[in-house]
């Protein structure tokens, strides 16, 4: 992201916890897990595909909450994660009348706190609030794993909700993985700074490597070799060519405003 479309925190802004972002978090998350296990699993018959859900709704709600909230929320997010694993433990202890192993209680919020803190980050690095989102190197590896953290979990939770609602066959689930890495290309191109096309292509080499097992561990029916050669062949291209896209974005957005300013 270029220093125009940055907006600077001060560090009085970055240094101030913000409960209420914290609590919007725990509420986001909250709604948004039910309203997708509903969808997904809703007799809860999959606990692997439950636990995954849990997984991708912190990382995403600490997302957002790092890229909409003002200053920096990174513990805002790995908080929020935390609170909202103790709420899913809760949950299935009173609700399901599933006893939960005193390990669970303690790793569990450890686990969604890390996945939380980890989402804040990739929103701060969206947002540009943080320092290493600002700098410009031969290869931006923080970029790198932007990349992968966005696109794994756009297309996990693509492929989920689509074979609940849709369906999907096969070649409709290479498509949504496909579409994943043009979309993430889009993102690291669009918001870092300089020129990177090249750090989705290399994210794009570890998000199939995830992807695969994904399939393998959770979609059984899917042939994941079939998969890992797709996303070698052709999801590299796209990611390259999502990113070259975002940096046109970025380069017309920056020049409007210069215009205008």
């Amino acid at each position: 992201m270029n220093s125009e479309n940055t907006t600077k925190s001060t560090p009085a802004e970055t240094e101030k916890f913000r409960w209420t972002v914290t609590l919007v978090g725990v509420l986001a998350g909250w709604l948004l897990l039910n309203v997708t296990i509903y969808i997904v699993d809703p007799a809860l018959e999959q606990p692997g595909v439950s636990i995954l859900l849990v997984s991708l709704s912190v990382i995403l709600i600490g997302i957002i909450v790092g890229s909409q909230s003002r200053g920096a929320t990174i513990r805002e997010a790995g908080l929020a994660g935390a609170i909202l694993a103790i709420l899913t433990v809760l949950f299935v202890v009173a609700a399901l009348q599933v006893p939960v192993p005193a390990v669970i209680w303690l790793a569990s919020p450890v686990y969604a706190g890390g996945l939380g803190l980890a989402g804040g980050w990739v929103g701060e690095m969206l947002q540009g609030t943080l320092e290493e989102s600002q700098v410009d190197y031969p290869i931006d590896w923080p970029w790198v794993f932007v990349a992968v953290v966005v696109g794994f979990t756009l297309s996990a939770y693509l492929v989920l909700l689509g074979r609940a609602i849709l369906d999907l066959t096969f070649m409709n689930t290479v498509v949504v993985f496909a579409s994943s890495f043009f979309i993430t290309g889009w993102i690291v191109g669009h918001f870092s700074p300089g020129v990177t096309m090249v750090e989705p292509a290399i994210a794009a080499a570890a998000m199939s490597v995830l992807d695969a097992g994904f399939v393998a561990l959770w979609l059984r029916s899917l042939p994941a070799m079939q998969v890992i050669i797709v996303a070698f062949v052709v999801c590299v291209l796209l990611a390259l060519a999502g990113g070259w896209l975002g940096e046109l974005t970025q380069r017309r957005l920056t020049t409007r405003r210069r215009v205008s300013d």
